[in-house]
């Protein structure tokens, strides 16, 4: 989108305040997805109108985005997506096909709703994973420290991971993995429905019936892994040291409705968590409870509120690429420790 935020400004404070509000809002009503006839049950009707409310601030936010962006229009220079569908728009209109263009449907309010659902089930999502990892780490030391000597031995301590670096790293790689089958944050995928009666191992299951996945169910299946309920990256490694994903590993749902966005996630979240590891030490602040594994129901699963303490581990030059697969390691860590606070929200839709 092309628009930057100092962590201090109050239309960003705002804006993610909506995105989390939005997303524990669309929680309380998304059984009706499933279940159409919950609708009429009192108080879904206030939680509809909360939503309303939240959508239209939202709406507006991004129609401010998008008139900044139409006075700024350069048709030689294209900033982002915003200005590919001004782009695009405008083409339209010169070639006539104004009412082909989004089916003849509002054009700007198109282009809010598809900025809506990119940063919603995009921002939202990696947010909440990124936050159940920490927990994962601060509960299971040993396996933080095993992602950081990796990380040290090929990265080193001259420079920051980068994309090209994670097909060297599996542990790095597979401690993602287990983070997201333990958490399952969506544990329903979207629902899919057959064209035809099909039977399957004996169940009968007529032509437009409703079948909603259970990521979470298959994720901590025993029959599927062993010990579902203990974090074991090591499960993600086969004997040769390579990442496999089996087939029944679903974070990202399934079929040809499964997530549009799992490949840019997966680099996101190996980007972030890579370089938070390579760059800090995670542990909780003196006398805080550990962070429990209980999740917060909305459209996602969120972990509870919880305080961590970072200690900064050394780095030499974060500028230079060049990709090292040995390197000395990393000196001691600094003394000197920085405590944040993760707020989980009630938050986020599908991915």
């Amino acid at each position: 989108m092309s628009v930057r935020f100092s962590i201090d400004d109050p239309k960003f404070r705002r804006f993610n305040f909506l995105i989390e509000e939005g997303m524990r809002l669309f929680g309380e009503i998304h059984t009706v997805d499933y279940i159409p006839t919950v609708q009429y049950l009192p108080g879904k009707l206030s939680a509809k109108n909360k939503i309303a409310k939240n959508r239209e601030e939202m709406q507006q936010f991004y129609r401010e985005v998008i008139d900044d962006h139409k006075k700024t229009y350069d048709p030689a220079v294209t900033r982002d997506l915003i200005d590919v569908y001004i782009a695009e728009i405008e083409n339209a209109k010169e070639e006539g096909r104004d009412n082909e263009l989004f089916d003849g449907k509002d054009h700007e309010e198109q282009v809010v709703q598809v900025i809506i659902d990119l940063f919603s089930a995009g921002m939202e999502t990696i947010k909440t994973t990124l936050l159940w990892i920490n927990v994962f780490m601060l509960r299971n030391p040993e396996e933080m420290k095993r992602v950081q000597e990796e990380l040290d031995q090929v990265v080193g301590r001259h420079r920051l991971p980068s994309i090209e670096d994670l097909q060297f790293l599996p542990i790095t790689e597979s401690t993602i993995l287990e983070s997201m089958r333990r958490s399952s944050i969506v544990p329903l995928a979207t629902t899919h429905s057959p064209t035809r009666d099909v039977e399957i191992n004996g169940y009968k299951i007529p032509a437009g019936s409703h079948v909603i996945p259970l990521i979470n169910s298959v994720h901590m299946d025993p029959n599927l892994w062993d010990k579902p309920e203990e974090f074991r990256p090591s499960r993600f490694v086969d004997s040769e040291g390579k990442v496999r994903r089996p087939e029944y590993f679903i974070p990202f749902g399934v079929g040809r409705r499964m997530c549009l966005g799992d490949i840019l996630a997966k680099m996101e979240l190996f980007l972030f968590f890579a370089s938070f590891m390579h760059t800090f030490n995670i542990t909780l602040p003196e006398g805080h409870p550990m962070p429990s594994l209980k999740g917060n129901v909305g459209a996602t699963i969120t972990p509870e509120s919880f305080n961590v303490c970072l200690t900064p581990r050394p780095l030499i030059n974060v500028n230079e690429k060049k990709h090292t697969q040995t390197s000395t390691t990393s000196s001691s860590s600094s003394t000197t420790a920085s405590t944040a606070t993760a707020k989980s929200s009630s938050s986020s839709s599908s991915h």
